[in-house]
């Protein structure tokens, strides 16, 4: 079978294991079915509803105009303020934060991939993003289904002095401000497990193995030998001759750690023993940091709203400008990202802006062994000496407030729902108490060639001091990109999967079977 949900079997066996089937793992999955004679078994640590077709997807998950609240997985930290307490929302089901996500698709500035150390050229990395928003069924709003305050949001950011294009899919394009690329057919969140998996659902090298949470690895010198996974009550193993780690930000650093791959003295302190000394696994988190203006929609809004509704979807975003800040790099290093949301007290309209640029870094530790136990996750948001990260907010905070008081938004907006949104100017200790995230951590697996500067992966995605075991998702990623990071993540993937097994190629003598 292709898709196997209620195998009570005590052993997996397979070419690959795929420990992720997110973003990432859901394409780096689908290629190696599709380009090479290799048995695949995804292992998913939520749901898997099979294809979209057949009928079993849950409605707030293909339902795009809104960000779902089900299928997270309960991440929280601290943020920028003492005591105050952040979700970082993450989706476990299959195709993970695409299941789940705004649907905006940016591509953000090419040279800033070029400095990751990755073999792809521009044109390469040009075909990526154009391969990956094809497969994603990327489109684009007419500027007639704006939503009134998408519409007037724009409006205000070109009389900002943002010139209005249509180039957030040009990794060589500057500031400007246009509705946003989503991959949203049919207001359906077309998530990679669509775009990937269900092409290939039907072959029998794929196995996906849901509802498994993955414990650790089995390390035997330099070669992992087998996967531990949880499902309910039972205890799995999957053994493979290539293990590709696709947890995300948060679940690679920890199957790693887990494994006793990472900083030994955090690993003994646990209870694990190392196997590895890699200081870098969980080091260098790091995410777009944001501050929002929020507003109750004024009754002018609210009937417009109402009108636009009767027959049309209503969207939660649908516009990005990007700007740059006083001292900010070229060409731009701050998103506009108004949102609406329709709660019980009426619409409220948000006016957020991103750091593109952030050079602030928290990490990961581990607090248990235990799979269950969630780790400490500190961003450390806003933290860097320097003070460039809070510099990029002032501005984005202030271009927020200059939108808020133009001729097109101003009648729009009601009464502010915070102290700062009505005094943007009253000083950091108010801007932080609204400030946020943008939903995109990244690098606490970072790509780098030396592991004693803080790199955990090689230049092909494979973990130093291994020889079977890669790690490819966000969490490799080893600075930000200036973009929404679903799209650079497929890219990545798309571009890192080559090197696990070169396409067409036969699998491993003496390790080629059936998945089972």
């Amino acid at each position: 079978m292709a898709n196997v949900r209620d195998s009570t079997a005590p052993d997996i066996r397979a070419d690959v294991a795929v420990l992720g089937g997110g973003t990432a793992g859901a394409v780096v999955a689908a290629r190696l079915v599709e380009r090479t004679s290799l048995t695949v078994v995804v292992v998913e640590a939520g749901p898997d509803y099979g294809a979209l077709g057949d009928g079993l997807w849950p409605a707030e998950l293909l339902d795009s105009t809104t960000l779902p609240a089900t299928h997270d997985w309960g991440y929280q930290g601290a943020g920028p303020l003492p005591g105050r307490r952040l979700p970082f929302e993450r989706a476990r089901v299959i195709g993970g934060c695409s299941s789940h996500n705004g649907c905006s698709q940016t591509v953000g500035h090419g040279p800033d991939y070029l400095r990751w150390g990755l073999s792809w050229s521009d044109e390469r990395l040009a075909a990526l993003m154009r391969e990956g928003a094809a497969k994603l069924r990327v489109r684009r709003d007419a500027d007639d289904e704006l939503t009134p305050f998408q519409a007037a949001a724009m409006e205000a950011m070109v009389g900002c002095g943002i010139p209005r294009t249509d180039d957030l899919d040009d990794l060589h394009a500057g500031a400007g401000c246009g509705p946003s690329p989503v991959n949203n057919p049919g207001g359906v969140r077309w998530n990679s497990a669509f775009a990937y998996l269900d092409p290939v659902r039907g072959e029998s090298r794929l196995r996906v193995v849901d509802r498994a949470l993955v414990d650790r690895l089995d390390l035997d010198g330099p070669r992992a030998r087998r996967a531990h996974l949880r499902r309910g009550k039972a205890r799995l193993t999957v053994e493979a001759g290539r293990f590709i780690v696709c947890g995300g930000a948060y679940g690679s650093p920890e199957i790693l750690l887990r494994s006793g791959i990472g900083p030994a003295d955090q690993l003994r302190a646990v209870g694990v023993r190392p196997h590895l000394d890699l200081p870098g696994v969980g080091r260098n988190l790091h995410d777009h940091p944001t501050v929002e203006l929020r507003f109750a929609a004024s009754e002018e809004l609210t009937r417009l709203l109402d009108d636009h509704g009767r027959g049309r979807a209503l969207p939660d975003e649908q516009v990005i400008g990007k700007a740059r800040s006083a001292g900010g790099d070229e060409p731009y290093d701050l998103h506009l990202l108004p949102w609406t949301s329709k709660e019980r007290g009426g619409w409220i309209c948000v006016l957020p802006a991103a750091c593109l640029t952030p050079r602030s870094r928290g990490a990961l530790r581990l607090v248990s062994a235990d799979p269950e136990v969630k780790p400490v996750i500190e961003h450390d948001y806003l933290t860097d000496p320097e003070g460039a990260d809070l510099a990029v907010l002032r501005d984005g905070a202030a271009l927020c407030a200059e939108m808020a008081r133009s001729a097109p938004l101003a009648p729009l907006l009601g009464r502010p729902l915070d102290a700062f949104s009505g005094n943007p100017g009253a000083g950091d200790a108010a801007m932080l108490t609204t400030s946020a995230h943008y939903w995109h951590p990244v690098g606490t697996c970072a790509i780098g060639p030396d592991p004693a500067t803080g790199a955990v992966v090689d230049a092909t995605g494979r973990v130093h001091g291994t020889e079977n075991v890669w790690v490819i998702d966000a969490s490799a990623v080893p600075v930000i990109p200036r973009a929404t990071t679903n799209l650079p993540v497929i890219a990545l993937a798309e571009h890192l999967v080559e090197s696990v097994a070169p396409l067409g190629a036969p699998a491993d003598v003496g390790s080629h079977h059936r998945s089972r």
